[in-house]
C-alpha cells in the first residue's frame, strides 16, 4: 500500500491542488517538480490519499474560520471530483490543534494510526507527504518522509494558497466577486459555499471584525487557563453579588468566558433562556464542553462566538443583560468612550421596558486627578536595579512574584499602555520614606493590577480606572436608563465598594496612599455593581 499524506487546515481547495494531485497520482514521485527524497526509495505513485485536516477542534477565528464538519464535506467533494487517470481511494482524518510544537508531524502520524485502529501505520517507505509550508516540511523530513512540495516548487508563476483565497473572501461583500475565487477556487468549494452560504458570511465577519486577532481573541498574551481559573474561583461570590437584581426570562451574559456564571444562573432560573456571548475561540470551546457535560441544569443555553459590538438580538427582546468584567475590555481594546457609549445604547435598544442591564466591573476613584503620594514596600521582595528592569523583556510569573511592590511599580510604569501614553510620576519622600507622587487614578490603576503576575502582559493593555462611579451613573442616565439605588439597603442596588479581601491580602503593609501633606487616604473602590433599568412606557 502506498499513501499520500496531505496535511493542512483544508479551509478550501484550489484548482492548482486539483491539477497537482493528478500528477502525483500518475507519476513516480521523483518526476514531480522540486521533489525532496526521504530516507527510503519511493518509486511508485500513491494509491490512497489521506487528508489530515489539522486544527479540527478549532473554528470561528481568522486562522480557522470554518468548522471541521464543513471542511470535511468540502474535502470529500474535492476528492470525489478529482479527474485522475489512476484509481485511488481517499480518507479524511481530523487532527486536533496542538499549537506550535516540533512534534506536530509525529503527532499527526500517531493520530492517524489510532483513528484508523492501527490499520494505517505511516512510514517513509510507504508514504509521500504533500506539503508546501517550509516549517512543516522540515518536521516531516526529520522523520525521513519524502516530500511533494506542491505550490512551493512553482517558481515562475506561484499559484494562490488556500489562505490567500480565504483572505480575499474575507474582504469582499460578495464572496463570488474576487479574482482568486473566480480563477483558482476549486469547483468543489464553489458549490460548497453555495450550499452552505453561512460559511462565506462568517469568513467576512471574522476578517472584518476590528477587535478580533488571528486566533479569535482580544489579545495574544492572555493565559486563558489561568484567567478562567482565577475568574471561576470567585464566580459564586460574583453571582451572589448580582443574583437578586436579575429579571427572569431571556438572560444574556455578555463576555461570558467559559459559561461559569451562566451555570450558576441556570440553578436558580431553570426555565429561562440563557445566552452567552464571547469573542474568544478558546472560551468557545470551554463553554461547549460545559454544555456537553450538562452543567446548565437543563435550561436552554445558546453560545454566540461573536464580537460584543455586534447587534444580535431584536429590539425589546431581552429581560436581563449582564456585563461581568467586560466593559473595561471594550474601552481598552476598541475606541474607549465612543465604543462604550455605543455599546450601552445597543443594550438599551435590545432590552424590554422594565428590563435590566447589570454591570459588575472595575472603576476609578471619584477624585482621580488629585495628586497623591503612593508608598510601595521595598521589603516584600527583590529590588533589581532600574537598568535590569529596563533591559528585561520577559515577564514570567515566577520572576514577577519575586519582585517587591516597589519594584513592580517601576515595572508597571514602564509597561502600562505603552502604545497610548507615558506614565509620568515623581519620586519624593514622605515622613522619611520614599514615595511616588502621581494622580489618584494612576495609583488606583497600579493597585488594581500589581498582583496579576500570571497575565501581566495582557493586563498592561487594559485600563480599569477611566470612569468613576458617578461618571458611570451619569453615562447610563444619558443613555436613557434609570440607575437603581437603595440608600436603606445599598447591597440591593447599585454600589461601589473596596473589596475587603483585596485590602487585607494585597494592600495592607504593602502600599498606602496619602495626600501630599501626609494625611492617609481611604482605599479607592475596587469594584462596582450597576443596576440600570429601561423605563416602562
Amino acid at each position: 500500500m502506498s499513501y499520500l499524506l496531505f496535511p493542512g487546515r483544508h479551509l478550501v481547495n484550489t484548482t492548482f491542488q486539483e491539477q497537482y494531485l493528478q500528477r502525483v497520482l500518475s507519476q513516480p514521485p521523483a518526476a514531480l517538480p522540486g521533489f525532496l527524497p526521504g530516507s527510503d526509495a519511493t518509486e511508485k505513485p500513491p494509491v490512497e490519499i489521506l487528508f489530515a485536516i489539522t486544527s479540527a477542534n478549532q473554528e470561528n477565528s481568522r486562522y480557522n474560520p470554518i468548522p471541521f464538519h464543513i471542511r470535511a464535506v468540502g474535502v470529500d467533494r474535492f476528492a470525489r471530483q478529482l479527474p485522475a487517470a489512476a484509481t485511488f481511494r481517499h480518507r479524511i482524518f481530523g487532527i486536533p490543534h496542538y499549537g506550535h510544537t516540533r512534534n506536530f508531524a509525529a503527532f499527526t502520524i500517531k493520530e492517524i494510526a489510532h483513528q484508523s485502529e492501527r490499520t494505517i501505520l505511516l512510514t517513509p517507505a510507504n508514504c509521500l507527504v504533500l506539503c508546501s509550508t517550509p516549517e512543516v516540511i522540515k518536521l516531516y523530513q526529520e522523520l525521513g518522509f519524502p516530500i511533494a512540495p506542491a505550490e512551493l516548487a512553482e517558481t515562475e508563476m506561484r499559484p494562490a494558497t488556500p489562505i490567500e483565497i480565504i483572505r480575499e473572501i474575507g474582504a469582499q461583500k460578495d464572496w463570488r466577486s474576487g479574482d482568486l475565487v473566480k480563477t483558482q477556487l476549486a469547483a468543489s468549494h464553489g458549490s460548497l459555499f453555495e450550499d452552505f452560504p453561512e460559511v462565506p458570511k462568517r469568513i467576512a465577519r471574522l476578517y472584518q471584525d476590528p477587535l478580533t486577532n488571528q486566533e479569535g481573541s482580544l489579545t495574544a498574551t492572555r493565559n486563558y487557563s489561568s484567567y478562567a481559573r482565577g475568574m471561576n474561583e470567585i464566580i459564586r461570590l460574583k453571582y451572589l453579588d448580582i443574583r437578586h437584581t436579575l429579571k427572569p426570562g431571556r438572560i444574556v451574559d455578555e463576555g461570558c468566558a467559559d459559561g461559569a456564571l451562566l451555570a450558576e444562573i441556570s440553578q436558580d432560573f431553570p426555565d429561562a433562556d440563557l445566552f452567552g456571548i464571547d469573542l474568544s475561540a478558546e472560551f468557545a470551546g470551554r463553554f461547549q464542553e460545559r454544555q456537553r457535560a450538562g452543567e446548565f441544569s437543563g435550561a436552554y443555553v445558546h453560545f454566540f462566538h461573536r464580537n460584543l459590538l455586534d447587534s444580535l438580538f431584536e429590539e425589546e427582546s431581552i429581560d436581563t443583560t449582564i456585563c461581568n468584567s467586560t466593559l473595561h475590555e471594550l474601552w481598552s481594546y476598541a475606541s474607549q468612550e465612543k465604543t462604550v457609549r455605543a455599546y450601552l445604547a445597543e443594550k438599551f435598544r435590545q432590552l424590554r421596558p422594565g428590563g435590566r442591564l447589570i454591570i459588575r466591573d472595575v472603576l476609578g476613584p471619584e477624585d482621580g486627578d488629585a495628586t497623591v503620594d503612593l508608598w510601595c514596600s521595598p521589603d516584600d521582595g527583590e529590588n533589581p536595579a532600574p537598568a535590569e528592569l529596563a533591559s528585561r523583556k520577559e515577564r514570567d510569573q515566577e520572576w514577577l512574584q519575586r519582585l517587591s511592590t516597589r519594584a513592580r511599580f517601576h515595572l508597571f510604569a514602564r509597561d502600562f499602555l505603552p502604545a497610548n501614553r507615558s506614565f509620568s510620576f515623581a519620586e519624593t519622600e514622605e515622613a522619611g520614606r520614599p514615595v511616588f507622587r502621581l494622580t489618584l487614578r494612576q495609583a488606583a490603576e497600579f493597585l488594581s493590577k500589581k498582583d496579576y503576575t500570571d497575565n501581566w502582559k495582557s493586563e498592561m493593555n487594559e485600563e480599569f480606572c477611566f470612569w468613576s462611579f458617578s461618571q458611570w451613573k451619569n453615562t447610563l442616565v444619558e443613555t436613557g436608563f434609570q440607575v437603581l439605588e437603595n440608600v436603606n439597603d445599598p447591597a440591593s442596588g447599585s454600589r461601589a465598594y473596596a473589596n475587603p479581601w483585596i485590602i487585607q491580602n494585597r494592600y495592607e503593609d504593602r502600599v498606602s496612599i496619602s495626600t501630599t501633606e501626609g494625611t492617609k487616604l481611604p482605599w479607592p473602590p475596587t469594584n462596582m455593581v450597576l443596576v440600570a433599568e429601561k423605563p416602562l412606557g
